[in-house]
């Protein structure tokens, strides 16, 4: 009998030694199966009580069993706290991914509209530069068309106050209350007007009149007859020529004003958009910002969790490997306890 309990502790002990030495590592029961085989054979050897060797291995065997409850329990409790890290982590993952695609799809429009709100600002900032500066064009050029206009009316009003002194001389001079000297004076004006106003043909017949009278050794009353008439036609011409220069000037500050009323218009809606864009590309900012805050957290939220969830994973892992070895270790302990359960059991058999 002693021979075949050791035999049997070489050879079984030897076949499972991995598993129960996996065990030894990851617990340290109070109990040595090596030890219990060899006190048994002892016992057997010196013809010990099998009641004390049936208390061994009933003891043994409890321990065994108490201690795989013990894990068994153990193992379901960090099953739960890994599924419930599991989940949670997992939920923290999903959570963090919607809000990282939804911020990134924010963070792209408002990147996109911010884009398209500075190219319209800029082109809203050369339309309005161009409207200032063609305003500016049209109004020095009015200014220089007027000043031109003041200086031509009083050339016009000058021109016919000379006509009107030289019709009122002539008339003088044929009632003899007027020299012909006088009446001469008013040619170097005339002839002025003639070129400032461009009307030299307008002139030349009042001029002739004038120079043939002032050579004549006589002059008829028929003759300052015919300059009268001359002075008269001219002043006529000259007023009309005034008028519509007038009427033309009129009309050139109608058309002015009509031009600045559109172009003021126009930088009026021009600045209110550039007013409107740059509030837009603000608030674009703002969303900028803030979607590019939220997605970083979320990236981080994501890449914490997901760690969080692999640190979890083969920590669960582990515990899970321990438990199996743990257990296998532990049946492996029941095989030899109940190989030599019944070797005690035959060896009391054979004693009977």
């Amino acid at each position: 009998m002693k021979s075949t309990l050791s035999v049997l502790l070489v050879i079984l002990v030897s076949v499972q030694g991995f598993q129960i030495d996996m065990f030894s590592k990851h617990h340290i029961p109070n109990r040595n199966i090596m030890e219990i085989m060899m006190q048994i054979e002892s016992q057997l050897a010196s013809g010990g009580p099998f009641d004390t060797i049936n208390t061994m291995l009933q003891g043994f065997r409890t321990s065994v069993t108490s201690e795989q409850i013990a894990h068994d329990d153990l193992y379901a409790r960090q099953k739960n706290e890994c599924d419930s890290e599991t989940a949670f982590r997992r939920g923290q993952i999903q959570d963090a991914s919607k809000i990282l695609s939804a911020s990134t799809n924010q963070l792209n429009l408002c990147s996109f509209q911010r884009q398209k709100a500075k190219a319209e600002f800029g082109m809203t900032e050369d339309q309005l530069t161009m409207n200032q500066q063609h305003l500016s064009l049209i109004q020095e050029v009015r200014k220089t068309e007027q000043y031109n206009f003041n200086q031509m009316a009083v050339i016009f009003q000058d021109a016919l106050r000379v006509i009107d002194e030289s019709v009122y001389l002539a008339k003088k001079f044929s009632v003899g209350d007027a020299s012909l000297i006088e009446l001469a004076d008013a040619t170097g004006q005339m002839m002025q007007h003639s070129v400032s106003l461009k009307r030299t043909g307008s002139y030349a017949a009042v001029l002739a009149s004038l120079a043939r009278m002032s050579l004549a050794e006589q002059v008829s009353s028929a003759d300052v007859d015919r300059l009268i008439q001359l002075l008269q036609t001219l002043r006529n011409n000259i007023e009309d020529a005034y008028n519509q220069f007038t009427a033309e000037n009129n009309q050139a500050i109608v058309l002015y004003n009509n031009q600045k009323e559109r172009i003021d218009k126009n930088i009026a809606r021009l600045e209110k958009s550039k007013t409107r864009l740059e509030d837009q590309i603000t608030d674009l900012n703002g969303c900028v910002a803030t979607q590019t805050a939220i997605s970083q957290a979320a990236s981080n939220k994501k890449q914490r969790n997901q760690k969080l969830l692999d640190d979890a994973t083969a920590l669960c892992t582990t515990f899970n490997s321990e438990y199996e070895n743990a257990s296998a270790a532990r049946r492996q302990e029941l095989v030899l306890l109940s190989e030599v359960e019944r070797l005690v059991e035959k060896r009391q058999n054979e004693i009977k």
